[in-house]
């Protein structure tokens, strides 16, 4: 007969294999919702720089003298302007429109999943899920690293609208060609147009939907976790070379469900998801990527036998690095920090503050003279 903490385990077990699996799926979705959101861009940035070309084409050096020096006297300046505030905020538009109702139809899914999850690992039936829309509304009023996901979204086209000002501007100052500043704008095709403002752009739609869809997955579990009457949750980050150095130092740390606790995403482009603690401890296996990019990425003809492989669930991010090679260790810390870190005298938690942003080796040293004077005094560190 199976005793309950036999069944809490097997549950504990499946759960970990389900969710790992499925946040693998949920990295490439986000991965699919960031490339609607450049699609867009790079749309939009096409056709605007084609205009700009043309209005240019049109001014006198007069004109081209008063847009520099932000005087917008005649019809055709006015004309310009309008272009491109016109432009931003069809950007702006057209992002909110694709990135939020991929994630409002997220919401929905992943509370669903979380549900659908909690029912097959547990014996009893369990509270039903929050209703449709519940997790999105929660997502979009709860801030993620301090911020609304739609404030975030409102930076997009107004910072672009900045700085295709500057750019054109700072053109005309410094005597170049019409044709050199539309590609300062654009980009060169050489160089696949990432040497252009718009790249910036692309960069910051790719990080809001990718923060976006763990914040909002993050949030419809926790609803979802309250709502049935799970009691704890866990952090679980990603075993690879990707990892963040805070994600990495709250591996394994635990919360009670129903109180104000640090929640995912800690940081831009964040992997880490809190899922339930029905055990005492995390059991099961959980992947690991020994690289620092996406396994797919790497040739197989490139991969070690041992670059993927599996390890106990209940193992933290320290540990499992601890066992790494020296050169994956130094290339994730970097020179000076992996010097201290086999040297004995710093874990990974100590190389980040408490709210996640890693110290530079000036602060660290600052933070251990302070501790060096609280605890003995005028003792130099």
């Amino acid at each position: 007969m199976t005793t309950p903490k036999e069944t809490r385990r097997i549950a504990q077990e499946r759960m970990v294999e389900a969710i790992t699996r499925h946040m693998a799926y949920l990295h490439r979705l986000s991965t699919g919702q960031a490339n609607k959101a450049v699609a867009i861009v790079n749309r939009l940035g096409s056709d605007l720089a084609r205009d700009v070309a043309e209005r240019l084409e049109g001014l006198t050096p007069a004109e081209l003298q008063a847009f520099a020096a932000g005087k917008y006297t005649t019809t055709r300046l006015k004309g310009l302007r309008s272009l491109i505030n016109g432009w931003a905020e069809q950007l702006g538009k057209q992002l909110n429109e694709e990135v939020l109702t991929g994630l409002k139809d997220l919401a929905d899914n992943e509370t669903s999943y979380a549900h659908r999850l909690l029912q097959s690992v547990l014996e009893n039936p369990i509270a039903a899920a929050p209703g449709a829309g519940v997790a999105y509304a929660a997502a979009m009023e709860r801030p993620a690293m301090g911020q609304l996901v739609t404030e975030m979204l409102e930076e997009i086209p107004e910072r672009t609208r900045k700085q295709v000002y500057s750019r054109i501007r700072q053109g005309i100052a410094q005597g170049e060609t019409n044709g050199q500043i539309v590609r300062g704008l654009r980009g060169t095709k050489a160089l696949r147009y990432r040497d252009g403002i718009f790249q910036t752009t692309r960069i910051a739609a790719e990080r809001v939907v990718r923060t976006g869809v763990n914040h909002v997955s993050n949030t419809a579990y926790a609803e979802t976790w309250e709502a049935t009457g799970v009691e704890e949750v866990v952090d679980v980050a990603t075993l690879d070379g990707r990892t963040s150095k805070y994600c990495a130092s709250v591996d394994g740390r635990r919360h009670k469900v129903g109180t104000a606790h640090p929640r995912p995403p800690y940081h831009p482009n964040c992997r880490t998801v809190q899922i339930p603690s029905l055990a005492a401890d995390i059991m099961g296996e959980r992947p690991y990527v020994r690289a620092f990019k996406p396994i797919g990425q790497i040739p197989k003809s490139q991969r070690s036998k041992d670059m993927i492989g599996q390890v106990s669930a209940k193992t933290r991010y320290p540990d499992w690095f601890a066992r790494q090679p020296a050169s994956f260790q130094r290339e994730w810390l970097g020179d000076t920090r992996y010097k201290l870190y086999k040297k004995g005298d710093y874990t990974i938690d100590r190389f980040v503050d408490p709210v996640g942003r890693q110290y530079s080796i000036a602060e660290l040293e600052a933070r251990d003279s302070e501790t060096f004077k609280e605890v003995f005094g005028s003792m130099a560190a």
